[in-house]
């Protein structure tokens, strides 16, 4: 069982490999796969935010600007549109690199070493989702 005889460095490995797997199954259930096509189509939207939030600065030095407030308040949420599409985009990939978000063509190798799937099976047999 999980936390028997475990020195902490050994439990702490074991319980975050138990999470990514955790995760992997949840995100499975929930999102069955992302496509490369998806990721690059995100990349591009991420850009085209960017670009949009940066024009928007630029327009500041237009002449013949007369609603400076107004102007601001469309920088302020390209700003946080480029700040949530840097948060998505990065959390996408590592999801992605972590094998938490599965994506077809990706040869990450091996999962787990036979002791980690025989602890965390012998883990997940002793408890129940809800006292997870």
């Amino acid at each position: 069982m999980l936390g028997r005889g475990l020195n902490p460095a050994r439990f702490t490995s074991l319980l975050n490999d138990f999470r990514h797997k955790i995760t992997r199954e949840r995100m499975a259930a929930r999102l069955k796969e992302v496509t490369q096509d998806e990721v690059i189509g995100l990349v591009k939207m991420q850009a085209e935010i960017k670009a949009r939030y940066l024009l928007s600065v630029l327009d500041l030095l237009q002449p013949n600007l007369r609603d400076i407030e107004g102007k601001m308040v469309e920088i302020r949420t390209y700003r946080e549109m480029v700040e949530e599409m840097d948060k998505g985009v990065k959390a996408m990939i590592d999801g992605i690199l972590g094998r938490e978000v599965p994506m077809p063509g990706l040869d990450h190798g091996p999962e787990f070493t036979e002791d980690i799937d025989r602890v965390i099976a012998e883990f997940m047999r002793s408890k129940s989702f809800d006292e997870l």
